[in-house]
């Protein structure tokens, strides 16, 4: 099943016809909502991974289901009301179409003055992004905003030396690149937010919930279409490590690229950023996974599950549930896959407030910036 409205619903599935008059006395219920994991199996209105609400409730008790809901209605509200928005302006800025970037964010966002510069209009665009970004996170991005507020600490006591703003205007270019790919591809999430949203139902589930999502599963068919996604934000993500690694060395050794004797325990040392950036992506993420408080990115990119998922044999098992493949058969669920395409947005979402640092003092504006 899959399409939220009902003219965009569909529901693909073959079945037995049996007219009421021959159903048995104790009727067999099968009640599915494409949104909420299920059981094949139920045959009544009671218990886990029947209809969707006592499913919910059971898995996660009143508290987290009412914020739970809350929080899946305000990022649905982000979606449909302040992300198209957000989206146009954010067009404009990438075009340097300022006549109607100024324009759309007076009459939207209720600016009285956008300024003139670049950097202030960089600020302007990418603060957009990231309340809007934020709200489809919802409250369990706390581990992303402490990562981007460490980040910005270490970033403008670096910005005090000229090798670091050396790197930032040399790569200038390239992070302008990176700008338009980086923001198609979150707006390439957030168009297609209803097939992964349900990933953010790992987030709630505590450590003794007394329901299993093992044994659930969720009547939805879209794992091309997420896989892609994950596939592309997990590169996109990694693509971006340079700048709070950059950042990390420019704070400890004075230079961006002086990785001094901080390396991962088992892993081939980098020396320069142009090593780091030829090193796997594993190794990335574990150059900045261990820098205190940037742990969170091990956990949004998670290396041994990248390999499940984009294994060339990977699928869905409809029936289990699960994602399996030749080299892993007993993989993972499809919720969890979810989960982790979510945590993979998480991260393109703080690295898109991360690259704004960039290119905001890599701003012509700051052409003079540590001279």
């Amino acid at each position: 099943m899959s399409g939220q409205e009902l003219p965009a619903h569909r529901v693909d599935f073959t079945c037995d016809v049996v007219e009421e008059t021959d159903l048995p006395a104790e009727h067999r219920v099968v009640t599915v909502n494409p949104f909420v994991p299920s059981r094949y199996d139920a045959d009544s209105h009671s218990g886990i991974g029947s209809f969707s609400t006592l499913t919910l409730f059971s898995v996660l008790g009143q508290d987290s289901l009412l914020t739970f809901g809350e929080d899946r209605g305000t990022a649905n509200g982000a979606i449909e009301g302040l992300w198209p928005v957000v989206r146009i302006a954010f067009e404009y800025y990438l075009q340097q179409n300022w006549e109607m970037f100024d324009k759309t964010v007076r009459s939207k966002f209720g600016l009285k003055s956008v300024g003139q510069t670049a950097h202030q209009r960089t600020t302007i665009a990418y603060q957009a992004v990231g309340v809007s970004t934020a709200e489809i996170v919802g409250r369990t991005g706390d581990r992303s905003a402490k990562l981007f507020e460490r980040f910005g600490r270490k970033h403008v006591a670096a910005l005090r030396n000229e090798a670091y703003t050396a790197v930032i205007r040399k790569r200038g270019g390239e992070a302008q690149q990176t700008e338009h790919d980086l923001f198609r591809l979150i707006d390439h999430f957030v168009s297609d937010y209803e097939s992964w949203e349900m990933g953010k139902l790992v987030r709630y589930i505590a450590a003794d919930s007394p329901g299993n999502l093992d044994e659930l599963v969720l009547f939805r068919d879209e794992f091309s279409l997420v896989r892609d996604l994950y596939q592309q934000g997990f590169e996109m993500a990694c693509k971006c490590l340079w700048i709070p690694v950059a950042a990390q060395n420019g704070t400890k050794r004075m230079d961006p690229n002086d990785f001094g004797d901080d390396h991962p325990a088992d892993l081939k040392p980098a020396r320069t950023l142009t090593q780091f950036d030829k090193l796997a992506n594993a190794h990335k993420i574990a150059y900045a996974a261990q820098v205190p408080g940037w742990e969170c990115l091990a956990s949004f990119l998670n290396s041994g599950r990248r390999n499940t998922i984009g294994h060339a044999t990977a699928r869905h098992d409809l029936r289990s549930g699960r994602i399996v493949s030749d080299k892993d058969p007993k993989g993972i669920s499809y919720i969890e896959f979810l989960g982790e395409t979510f945590g993979v947005f998480e991260a393109l979402t703080v690295l898109m407030q991360v690259l704004r640092a960039v290119r905001v003092a890599s701003s012509p504006d700051f052409a003079d910036l540590g001279a």
